[in-house]
């Protein structure tokens, strides 16, 4: 549900955002994580061997690639994923 409301938030400063992130037919390269921050997929990570699979790399997105905008703060960024790490320490 949270993941929900931080993609409708992020999605309003254009429809081209809120495209990109509620897209069905693909994996999305602009997403939000369960930290509710916006990232974007800059790489793939291969696993060290054939049974490990590969891994996205992402990276906080500030700005909407598509108009500009400012989407989130660095300070914001940092605030919720120590959030969400503290949240899930001993899980």
């Amino acid at each position: 549900m949270a993941e929900l409301k931080a993609a409708a938030k992020f999605g309003t400063c254009c429809e081209e955002l809120k495209d990109a992130i509620s897209g069905d037919e693909f994996e999305p390269l602009i997403m939000v994580g369960e930290d509710e921050v916006l990232y974007l997929s800059v790489g793939i990570v291969a696993g060290e061997d054939e049974e490990e699979e590969s891994a996205m790399v992402e990276h906080p997105l500030f700005f909407c690639p598509f108009c500009g905008a400012k989407v989130q703060t660095p300070d914001e960024v940092k605030a919720k994923s120590d959030s969400h790490d503290h949240d899930h320490e001993g899980a």
